[in-house]
C-alpha cells in the first residue's frame, strides 16, 4: 500500500535517514519502535507529505507521496499526534466536528445528518461524551488527547497515524484506545501506523514491527516475535533487558533490567574519543559516577562539544566542519597520554576523523586499555579503511563492549584490580 524506496531525509546539516526502505501493507497494524531522536514522527510526517523528501520515493499504491493533493491526503490518513496545545476555547465537540472537514466541499456548509452520527460515535468511543460542552483549554493532557483521537476518528479514513497518542492516558483509557485501535483494524480493515514505547502493548496488538536505531536505521522489521528479541532492543536502546513470553497473549514481553549498582569511579581517568552525539550520554554517565573524563578530538558546535562544556570536561577542538589537524591529534594525545583507559564512542567514521583510530592503537601498543563501545561496519564511509582498523584493534587487545552499562561494570572491575593502590 505504501512503499518506501532509498528514502534519504535531513534537517540542515542533521541526517536523519539514509537509504530507508520498507514497505506498509493494506490492513496491518505497524508499529514504530526507537529511542528518542531517531526520526519516529519525522518519519509519519515523510510518509502523509508534510516534509519534502531529499531523495528517494514514497509511493501510496504507486503514486508518488507529492503528487497528492492535500486534501486528497486529508481524507486518506487521520492523523493523532504526539501533543497539541491548543490556546482557543473551542468546545470538545466542536474540536472534534473539524475531523469532518475533509469531508465537505465548503467548510461553511452546514453538518449533515451522517456528520453528527459520525461526531457522537466517536465521542462515546473515546469516552469523551460527557465533556462535550466543555472548553479545549479546561482538559488534562490525557483528556485532551482522547478528543484529538476523537478528531481523527470522525474522519472514517481508511489509514490512521498516531503519535505516541497514548502516552499521557492513564491505564484504562490506554487499554480501552488500544481495543479500539485493534477493532477498526480488524473489523473496518484500517491500515494503523504507530509510533508506541509501551513495548509490551505494540507487541501485543501488532502486525509487524519497524525497529529504528538512534541514526535512523532499520534494526530489523517483521512480526513481534521476529523483531522484539534481547539483542535487538538491547541495541537500540543500550540498556539490558529480558525479553520473554506474556503468559496471557503469548506475545513477546519485555522486561528491562535495572541495575541497581552505583558505580564510583573516581580514581579513574578516562579518555573518550567521540563526536556527532556518540559521547553525549556516554559522557554524562562517567561524570555522574565521578569519573575524571577528558575527550576529544571534538569540532566546535559538535553536540558532544556543547555537552563536555557544560560537563566541565577538558577536550582537545578544532574548526567546525573540518578534518582533525595533525596539531589536533598531538594535542589530544596528550590529553590520553595522562588517562588510564580510552573509551572510542559507537560514531560514524570518515577520512576526517580516521586518525582517532590511529591514536587508539598508538596507546594499546603502549599498554593502555582501549574499550570501542558498540562499534558497527555501517557506520564506515571511508570503504572499509576504518573498519579494518577497528578490526585490528580487536586483534591487538581493545575490548568491544555491546552498551553503556557493560562498560561502566567494566571500568569498575579494571578500577578495582588495577588502581587499588589509588585508593
Amino acid at each position: 500500500m505504501i512503499q518506501v524506496n532509498n528514502l534519504a531525509f535531513a534537517f540542515s546539516t542533521t541526517q536523519i535517514f539514509n537509504n530507508l526502505n520498507f514497505k506498509i501493507n493494506r490492513g496491518e497494524i505497524l508499529s514504530i519502535v526507537g529511542p528518542n531522536g531517531c526520526g519516529k514522527s519525522t518519519l509519519l510526517r515523510l510518509l502523509r507529505g508534510s516534509l519534502k523528501l531529499q531523495s528517494g520515493e514514497i509511493l501510496w499504491q504507486s503514486t508518488p507521496v507529492q503528487q497528492i493533493a492535500a486534501a486528497e491526503m486529508a481524507r486518506n490518513v487521520a492523523v493523532v499526534p504526539q501533543s497539541s496545545t491548543i490556546y482557543f476555547p473551542y468546545k470538545v465537540r466542536e474540536l472534534v466536528a473539524m475531523g469532518r472537514y475533509p469531508h465537505r466541499k465548503n467548510i461553511l456548509t452546514f453538518q449533515t445528518k451522517e456528520d453528527l452520527q459520525e461526531i457522537e460515535k466517536a465521542l462515546v468511543m473515546t469516552d469523551i461524551l460527557a465533556l462535550a460542552d466543555r472548553q479545549i483549554t479546561q482538559l488534562s493532557g490525557g483528556e485532551l488527547q482522547r478528543v484529538l483521537l476523537a478528531r481523527a476518528l470522525v474522519q472514517n479514513s481508511s489509514v490512521l497515524f498516531l503519535d505516541e497518542a497514548t502516552n499521557h492516558l492513564d491505564i484504562d483509557h490506554r487499554l480501552e484506545l488500544t481495543e479500539l485501535l485493534v477493532r477498526l483494524n480488524r473489523e473496518q480493515g484500517a491500515t494503523i501506523v504507530q509510533i508506541s514505547h509501551d513495548l509490551d502493548l505494540a507487541a501485543a496488538i501488532s502486525t509487524r514491527i519497524l525497529l529504528l536505531d538512534q541514526y535512523g536505521d532499520i534494526v530489523a522489521i517483521g512480526s513481534p516475535e521476529q523483531t522484539m528479541t534481547t539483542a535487538n532492543l538491547e541495541k537500540i536502546f543500550r540498556v539490558e533487558m529480558k525479553v520473554g513470553n506474556n503468559p496471557v497473549t503469548g506475545t513477546p514481553q519485555v522486561v528491562p533490567l535495572i541495575n541497581a549498582s552505583t558505580h564510583n569511579l573516581s580514581n579513574l581517568k578516562v579518555h573518550v574519543i567521540c563526536g556527532g552525539g556518540s559521547g553525549r550520554t556516554l559522557m554524562r554517565r562517567l561524570h555522574l559516577a565521578k569519573t575524571q573524563v577528558t575527550a576529544g578530538p571534538l569540532n566546535c558546535g559538535d553536540t558532544d562539544e556543547a555537552v563536555a562544556q557544560v560537563l566541565n570536561i577538558d577536550i582537545t577542538q578544532e574548526v567546525p566542519h573540518s578534518s582533525f589537524s595533525p596539531q589536533t591529534i598531538s594535542a589530544t594525545a596528550e590529553l590520553i597520554a595522562q588517562a588510564d583507559v580510552l573509551v572510542v564512542a559507537n560514531q560514524w567514521w570518515g577520512n576526517g576523523n580516521l586518525p582517532c583510530l590511529d591514536l587508539a592503537e598508538k596507546f594499546l601498543h603502549q599498554g593502555t586499555p582501549v574499550f570501542l563501545l558498540a562499534q558497527e561496519t555501517k557506520h564506515d564511509f571511508t570503504n572499509g579503511t576504518a573498519w579494518n582498523k577497528i578490526q585490528q584493534l580487536q586483534v591487538l587487545g581493545a575490548q568491544n563492549i555491546p552498551n553503556g552499562d557493560h562498560l561502566l561494570d567494566e571500568l569498575s572491575t579494571y578500577q578495582r584490580q588495577h588502581l587499588t593502590n589509588k585508593i
